[in-house]
C-alpha cells in the first residue's frame, strides 16, 4: 500500500493517479474536507472562491485532468475584456496588450503605456541590448531592474508578482517563479524579442475555471477514489522507517505502507522529517510562508460607478496608501458568478508586507476592504453580501536559493527509500503544477512499490 499525507490538490491528484493504475493507497487528511486551498462556496446565487479561482491554460496538466474527469464541457474562460489594471498614484492603469507580466510586447503597446514615465519606457525599449547575467539565481526585483529598468520594479513587478504571490520581490526568486523569463534571457536578442516571437493571439484568454467554481474539480476527483480511501480529521503525528517499510502514526493508530508521498506544506513536512533526517527537515523548515485574507463583497451593479471592464486590479504598494493588495472583479471576470443585476468583488489583504492583517477580526477585515475599494471604484451604499476567508501560513515563498534547496530535499528523501515530497512547498506553482507533481509522485511511488514488494 502507498500512503499519501495531505488531501490538497497535490495529494488528490496523486490519489487519482494511483486509482487509475489500480494501486492501493490511503490518504490522510488533517481537516474534515478535501481540496486544501481550493474551496468554493455558493451563497444566495453567488459563487465565491475562498482560494485560487483559475488554472493557467499554458500549463495543460490541470485541464487534462478535468477532461479525464469528464469536466471538459464545464471548463470556462475569462470573459472579455480581459484587461487587468495597476492602481498607482490614485489612477487605474490598464496593462498593455499584448504583454507578459505587465511588460509590453509591441512598440505601440510600449508607447501607450502611461503607467511608466517616458524615460522609463525608453529604458524598457533598450532591454534587447542588456547582456545576459551569468549565475543561477537572483531576485525578481534584481531581474526586472537589470533587464527592464528600475521603474518597472515598483510599478510593475511589485504589484503584479509581489501581489500575486503575496511576497517580497526583493527576496522572491525569478528562476524559481518564472523560469521562462530567465531561459529567454539566455537566448539571442533578449527577453522581449523571445516573447514577441512566441506570442500568439489568445482568443480565449490565459486562464480557465469551471462553471461552478474550482470546487467542482475537487469533488470530481474525490468521487473517483475508492470508498474509504481518504481518512479525514487524521493529522499524521509521526513517520517511521524500518526493514518492512514505513509506519504512519495518525490519531494513535499505526498504518503500514511501502512508500509515502508527503503532499503537505514544507513546514509540516519538516516536523515529520525531523527524526529521520535533520538536514532535510531544516531545509523544509527554511521555506517561508505568508498568511493572507480575502473578502468577498457584493453590491447591486447600479451602486458601482466604475465600468468594471476587465478582470480586476493590483495595487502598486509604493505608489498608494491603501492596505489592500488586489481586487478581482469576479462577476466581470467569470460568467455566472453573481445574480443578474449584482456585482461580486474579491479583495485581498495581507502577505509578506502586512503579516498582521490575518489577525484582524472578520468585521475589521470587511470594513477595511469595503472602505478602501469604495473610493477606488466609486461605490455607494452598503454591500449586500460579505464573506471573509483566511489562509494562515499557507502561501509558500520561493525565495532566492529555493530551487537548490528543493533539489537537496528531493535527493535526501530519495536516499531514505520510498519517500517523496510534492506540492507547492517544493516545486509546484499553481494548480497545474500541483496536479502534475502529484501524478508524477504517484507514478514514482507505484514503481518503487513494484520494485520493492513487501
Amino acid at each position: 500500500m502507498i500512503a499519501i499525507i495531505g488531501g490538497g490538490i497535490t495529494g488528490l491528484s496523486a490519489a487519482y493517479e494511483l486509482t487509475r493504475r489500480g494501486v492501493p493507497f490511503r490518504l490522510f487528511e488533517a481537516s474534515s474536507r478535501p481540496g486544501g486551498l481550493i474551496l468554493t462556496e455558493h451563497v444566495d446565487g453567488f459563487t465565491i472562491e475562498a482560494g485560487p479561482d483559475a488554472m493557467l491554460a499554458q500549463k495543460p496538466a490541470a485541464i487534462q485532468l478535468c477532461e479525464e474527469l469528464g469536466l471538459g464541457p464545464r471548463l470556462i474562460s475569462t470573459t472579455p475584456p480581459r484587461a487587468a489594471h495597476i492602481l498607482a498614484g490614485g489612477r487605474l492603469h490598464a496593462l498593455p496588450s499584448p504583454s507578459v507580466l505587465g511588460i509590453p510586447l509591441t512598440w505601440r503597446a510600449l508607447a501607450e503605456y502611461d503607467l511608466l514615465p517616458w524615460r522609463a519606457r525608453a529604458r524598457l525599449a533598450l532591454e534587447p541590448l542588456v547582456r545576459a547575467r551569468r549565475g543561477d539565481d537572483e531576485s525578481v526585483a534584481q531581474f526586472f531592474g537589470r533587464r527592464f529598468g528600475r521603474r518597472t520594479v515598483d510599478l510593475i513587478a511589485e504589484p503584479l508578482i509581489g501581489g500575486i504571490h503575496a511576497g517580497d520581490i526583493e527576496t522572491l526568486s525569478m528562476p524559481a517563479l518564472f523560469p521562462r523569463f530567465t531561459e529567454a534571457e539566455r537566448g539571442r536578442g533578449g527577453v522581449l524579442r523571445a516573447f514577441r516571437r512566441s506570442h500568439r493571439a489568445r482568443g480565449e484568454g490565459l486562464f480557465r475555471s469551471l462553471a461552478s467554481g474550482m470546487g467542482e474539480m475537487v469533488a470530481a476527483i474525490a468521487a473517483r477514489l475508492p470508498p474509504g480511501s481518504i481518512t479525514y480529521e487524521a493529522p499524521v503525528d509521526a513517520l517511521g522507517r524500518d526493514a518492512l517499510g514505513w509506519r504512519i502514526m495518525a490519531g494513535g493508530i499505526e498504518t503500514r505502507a511501502r512508500t509515502v508521498i508527503l503532499a503537505v506544506p514544507a513546514h509540516a513536512a519538516a516536523r515529520l522529517l525531523a527524526p529521520l533526517d535533520a538536514r532535510a527537515a531544516g531545509l523544509c523548515a527554511s521555506v517561508p510562508y505568508v498568511s493572507t485574507a480575502s473578502v468577498a463583497l457584493a453590491w447591486p451593479r447600479r451602486a458601482i460607478a466604475h465600468p468594471l471592464a476587465g478582470s480586476g486590479l493590483v495595487v502598486a504598494r509604493r505608489h498608494s496608501d491603501l492596505r489592500i493588495t488586489a481586487c478581482t472583479w469576479v462577476s466581470s471576470k467569470w460568467a455566472g458568478r453573481a445574480p443578474a443585476g449584482s456585482a461580486l468583488l474579491r479583495i485581498f489583504i495581507g502577505g509578506a508586507h502586512d503579516p498582521g492583517a490575518v489577525d484582524l477580526s472578520d468585521g475589521e477585515l470587511a470594513r477595511l476592504a469595503e472602505d478602501e475599494i469604495r473610493g477606488v471604484l466609486r461605490i455607494e451604499g452598503p454591500p449586500i453580501l460579505t464573506r471573509v476567508h483566511r489562509w494562515r501560513n499557507a502561501g509558500a515563498q520561493y525565495i532566492v536559493g529555493h530551487l537548490a534547496r528543493a533539489r537537496e530535499v528531493e535527493a535526501r528523501l530519495s536516499a531514505l527509500g520510498g519517500l517523496q515530497a510534492a506540492g507547492s512547498g517544493f516545486r509546484s506553482i499553481g494548480i497545474p503544477d500541483c496536479v502534475a507533481d502529484g501524478r508524477a509522485a504517484a507514478a514514482a511511488a507505484a514503481e518503487y512499490a513494484k520494485m520493492n514488494p513487501a
